[in-house]
């Protein structure tokens, strides 16, 4: 595939730019997890980060194509959680600058359709509660169980993540205590928990008429994911101005002003481990080996995955928000 994406995204190729060796930080991938790690190591580290991206364009899910007269996104079809003040907003005011602006979708951000028949989700819990019980009548106690299920389900996830920070020795102890009350919700799929609550098919399938979002029909998905993205949207939704592909735009001014560059047409072949510690990466197109003390390849695990502590200073900011 050609490289027509360059001149409008002004990112440049690896062959094309000359590498130094006095990164602070190589991180592989320009997802929003790997410009996030990078962009905070930047802002509050001050370090000097590299992102490389094997793919023509930046962005993991959040990029966008373009080709003669039409563009179109990856996977950013709407966000939830982005009110001014809110964690996410905060976080993404953070990694871009607050150069990356967030539209309203409106007041109803989800419609399911069934037949002829059209079920709107409008924003805002109570609101939501309230057109479900309106669209269906003796069913109150179930949505009402339903809204229950994914608020608890959701507040498991921080002890759940605390055990993936802890120190191993610590994490074997106390992990199966942290997890115990996740695992209640992620065990089971989503069908399973709905139907302990009502044996009304069409409201089953109208409460998680958002499954398309996570790829996996209820019978198949476990109810964790269900519950995560149902809750995420309950205040409503937002999209990018001017597309998906502004994110990585905004993000990638913060990392270059502190000496840093994401560059694209980079893929990396491997990680170089030297005495148990990641030393840098090799290249792909050349062979060559690119050295930094810290290495992070967000798609090794939930979550970043350093092969250096330093970089629990920017996880710090990314839990806190400070």
């Amino acid at each position: 595939m050609n490289n027509d994406s360059t001149p409008h995204t002004g990112f440049k190729p690896y062959r094309r730019e000359p590498v130094a060796d006095d990164y602070d930080a190589i991180v592989i991938g320009s997802g929003i997890g790997g410009l996030s790690a990078a962009a905070l190591l930047a802002r509050y580290g001050g370090k000097k980060v590299l992102v490389l991206e094997r793919h023509y364009t930046p962005g993991g899910y959040t990029h966008a194509f373009r080709r003669p007269g039409y563009e179109w996104d990856v996977g950013v079809h709407y966000v939830g959680a982005m009110r001014p003040k809110t964690l996410l907003r905060a976080l993404f005011d953070a990694i871009g600058d607050g150069a990356i602006e967030w539209a309203d979708m409106g007041d109803v951000y989800d419609r399911i359709v069934i037949g002829g028949d059209t079920y709107d989700f409008p924003k805002g819990r109570e609101r939501f509660r309230a057109a479900m019980k309106e669209r269906f009548p003796g069913e109150e106690a179930a949505i009402d169980a339903y809204l229950a299920a994914i608020g608890d389900a959701v507040r498991t996830i921080p002890a759940f993540m605390t055990e993936k920070v802890l120190p191993r020795p610590l994490a074997a102890l106390a992990g199966p205590l942290l997890r115990r009350r996740f695992l209640k919700w992620s065990d089971r799929s989503t069908r399973e928990v709905l139907e302990g609550f009502t044996r009304n098919q069409r409201l089953i399938a109208v409460l998680t008429g958002q499954f398309g979002d996570y790829g996996l029909p209820p019978a198949e998905s476990s109810f964790m994911i269900q519950a995560i993205v149902a809750n995420h949207y309950l205040d409503g939704a937002y999209y990018p101005v001017g597309g998906a592909g502004v994110i990585a735009r905004a993000i990638a001014p913060v990392i270059r002003r502190a000496g840093g560059d994401v560059l694209i047409n980079a893929e990396v072949a491997g990680i170089v481990v030297e005495d148990g510690r990641a030393a840098g990466v090799k290249m792909a197109a050349d062979g060559a080996t690119l050295r930094a003390p810290l290495v992070i390849n967000p798609r090794r695990m939930l979550g970043l995955q350093v092969m250096n502590a330093d970089t629990a200073f920017a996880t710090d900011h990314l839990l806190t928000g400070e």
